[in-house]
């Protein structure tokens, strides 16, 4: 059984109008039709908004419940912006009124849960960061309630009109074509294999995953010279290169449309896709974190060798966890504090500030996290290393932060940050929680669970994102404390780009167990799993996704009081100051 659903979403609130996103959700749609699948088309033509309900209900009714799906596709042309590290949302019609928007990677994981052997995501939308405060506050909706099945990965091939943090485009119409949107329609001349470039090199008359990748590549920089734009996808194709074909020569040949392009007679005819109310020059949210401001929280509060928290940029109100904290230096801006880790190791606490803002952090045994909260009020935190070469190693952790915050973290590279924390025998964990968000985008969990094997073995308290993005089954043993199983990993498979990594982000794992660091996500992009846990995640995601709802909008989880006051009573925090 083979499914597609193509989404074209025109008209959203605050929003400039598409109409090429309705041209290519109808041709998309006769791709797949034609194709073979079961298809169905949502648009907003005729005034019916596209909501989150009716995509809902449309999938509902497409996924069969006791039978596996061989190929599923989905296709997105409309709004849309960055939530996280390789996290984004698509803009259905009601997105500002209902503050909901479609998680991308939400409706992906939901979709394992429907027996879905293989699945293409075609993604038409922005990427870029939203700076208005109330898109940012936006929640990413999964769509999608629990499935029949036990959650288990397709082979996932991800189509991005761009890369993470930057903009998309929409051509207007004219007298001899309608409005189009860019991306969709070089897929299309791929999927009907209307250029010759999108066929394999080796399967010389077969579209597939790799070969189409290429081609759009190659096609966006000749519609880029064209029109005067700049136009850069992002792709990443799943293994085997030939486990999906979208087209094979002789099939369907005399029934291929002719898909015609506006004339670039005038640059005038070219709309910018990106959320203009979204986007002004001068952007109203401040992502900031750097090197300088932790390196001088570290030297500033440098001479109680002890402290294990340092804060800095605001004076805490209280601080609540389940053990005890003690205050060894204050200034006017901030304070050091020495954390009590045993017996867990770790440690889960909540910073109250006087604006009743609530930050997140885990404080481990042998490391001092350090948090930072900046003029515009976002709040930043990391960990660093005690002994005296630490801050040889600052550098990747600093920038993987600054990228995460700024939109320039994308899923290519994962490994090297994976390398990283391993390298230096898990110096800073927060790169490790950053790292299974961006293993989720493709789809890896082999990789999520390799890095939880290694916080294991290095008897290191692995991040709560490690433990639930993995899916690892999770107990709790008490006193604030949660242990996950790891299942055994066999090894990646031999490949040129893989052989030159270190062994351990490739080898096989055995089965191991061992303890999660904090009692909920590290990051705010790991809240829109909550909704529907898989059982395995249960104990771990109970009352939780009521806290969801009072999230801040910062790349770090940080709360308004309604949602600490949850999370305080649910796990008996106590203040310490």
């Amino acid at each position: 059984m083979k499914l597609c659903l193509t989404i074209g979403v025109s008209k959203t609130p605050r929003l400039s109008s598409l109409p090429g996103a309705i041209t290519v959700a109808h041709e998309m749609g006769d791709w797949a039709r034609k194709s073979g699948f079961k298809t169905e088309v949502i648009t907003d033509e005729n005034e019916t908004p596209v909501t989150i309900v009716r995509i809902r209900e449309t999938l509902l009714e497409m996924l069969p419940p006791n039978d596996q799906v061989d190929f599923f596709i989905l296709h997105f042309a409309g709004h849309g912006f960055r939530s996280g590290a390789e996290q984004n949302v698509w803009l259905a019609s009601d997105w500002f009124e209902e503050m909901r928007a479609i998680s991308v990677e939400g409706l992906k994981r939901q979709l394992y849960r429907h027996g879905i052997k293989n699945m293409s995501i075609f993604s038409d939308a922005c990427r870029s960061l939203p700076s208005d405060i109330e898109a940012a506050d936006i929640f990413g909706d999964p769509v999608l309630p629990r499935g029949p099945y036990d959650a288990v990965p397709p082979i996932i091939d991800r189509f991005n009109a761009v890369a993470d943090g930057q903009q998309a485009y929409m051509l207007k119409g004219d007298d001899t074509a309608p409005s189009r949107c860019i991306f969709s329609t070089v897929l299309l001349e791929g999927l009907y294999g209307l250029k010759e470039d999108a066929f394999d090199k080796y399967q010389t008359d077969w579209v597939i995953p790799e070969s189409l990748e290429l081609f759009s590549k190659k096609r966006l920089r000749e519609i880029g010279e064209t029109y005067d734009l700049k136009c850069s996808p992002e792709c990443a194709t799943g293994n085997p290169r030939d486990h999906v074909v979208y087209f094979k020569r002789g099939s369907n040949s005399n029934d291929q449309p002719s898909l015609k392009w506006p004339a670039p007679s005038s640059r005038n005819q070219v709309q910018d896709k990106a959320p203009e109310d979204l986007q002004p020059p001068h952007r109203d949210i401040k992502y900031s974190v750097s090197r300088r401001t932790f390196g001088d929280m570290w030297r500033h509060f440098d001479n109680p060798p002890t402290c294990n928290l340092v804060i800095s940029g605001a004076v805490p109100k209280n601080i609540w966890s389940t053990s005890q904290i003690k205050k060894m230096a204050s200034e006017n801006d901030g304070g050091a504090y020495l954390v009590d880790c045993t017996p867990g190791g770790a440690v889960q606490i909540l910073v109250e500030f006087d604006d009743t803002v609530f930050a997140s952090a885990v404080v481990y045994k042998r490391l001092t996290t350090l948090i930072s909260r900046d003029k515009s009020g976002d709040i930043s935190w990391t960990c660093v290393s005690k002994f005296p070469a630490f801050e040889e190693i600052w550098g990747e952790s600093f920038r993987a932060i600054e990228n995460l915050q700024t939109g320039n973290l994308s899923a290519d590279q994962v490994d090297d940050i994976a390398t990283h924390i391993r390298e230096f025998k898990h110096v800073n964990p927060t790169l490790g929680a950053i790292a299974s968000y961006l293993y989720d985008y493709t789809g890896d969990m082999d990789s999520i669970r390799r890095m939880a094997f290694f916080y294991c073995y290095h008897g290191q308290p692995m991040p709560f994102d490690v433990a639930f993005m993995g899916l690892l089954s999770t107990k709790d043993i008490g006193q604030g404390r949660i242990v996950a199983d790891v299942p055994s990993v066999p090894a990646r498979p031999q490949s040129p780009a893989n052989d030159k990594l270190p062994e351990w982000v490739t080898r096989g794992t055995m089965k191991s167990s061992g303890e999660v660091a904090g009692l909920w996500p590290w990051l705010r992009q790991g809240w829109q799993f909550m909704e529907n846990p898989e059982p395995q995640e249960e104990v771990a995601a109970e009352e939780l996704r009521d806290v969801a709802n009072f999230l801040l909008p910062s790349q770090f989880s940080s709360f308004k009081e309604e949602g600490a006051r949850i999370l305080i009573h649910k796990f008996h925090l106590k203040g310490s100051i």
